[in-house]
């Protein structure tokens, strides 16, 4: 009967190692959370600030193409040039879909440039394609309240916007 009430016991070992390693995971994962909050504010002004790039780029793209054709822009209504990375997707306001050397190699970053009367006058960028809803005027709030729904993804699901009215305003 005593070999069979016996209850089997983990060696010491293996649950020191197991508690040790659990409590470095959750520390490694407190530290990368702790590490993402910090520098919310410089990642929002990054992207930001790509908006803004973009948004110049652009323009300097469309001027380019239009002095080629011996054209004008067009001022008659808005116009959306989007694009991702270097490339500029075909749409009214560009006849051709090309690249851009003007922009930067992020093969990954969408961008959305809003024009109105033949000049930028918004703009857009995300690490996922940008919905038609989510063009719109965005706020340092909104853009924390994004970065903070998951904040592990950093970035990804915040949307840099830059209005050429109001500029990019840094907060560090």
């Amino acid at each position: 009967m005593e070999e069979g009430q016996k209850k089997k016991k983990f060696p010491k070992g293996l649950v020191i190692a197991t508690i040790i390693l659990l409590v470095l995971i959750f520390g490694c994962l407190f530290i990368v959370y702790s590490f993402n909050k910090y520098f919310l504010g410089y990642r929002i002004d990054e992207k930001n600030a790509a908006a803004s790039y973009c948004m110049k780029a652009v323009n300097t793209y469309v001027i380019e193409a239009y002095e080629k054709k011996g054209e004008q822009i067009p001022t008659d209504r808005e116009y959306i040039v989007k694009g991702k990375g270097q490339n500029i997707e075909a749409c009214e306001l560009v006849a051709e879909s090309g690249e851009c050397d003007y922009l930067s190699d992020r093969k990954k970053m969408y961008w959305v440039v809003k024009f109105r009367d033949g000049v930028p006058c918004e703009a857009w960028t995300c690490y996922r394609p940008i919905k038609d809803e989510e063009l719109r005027y965005y706020s340092r709030g909104e853009q924390v309240e994004m970065y903070n729904k998951n904040v592990m993804k950093h970035t990804k699901n915040v949307v840099g916007y830059c209005n050429a009215k109001e500029g990019v305003k840094y907060f560090h």
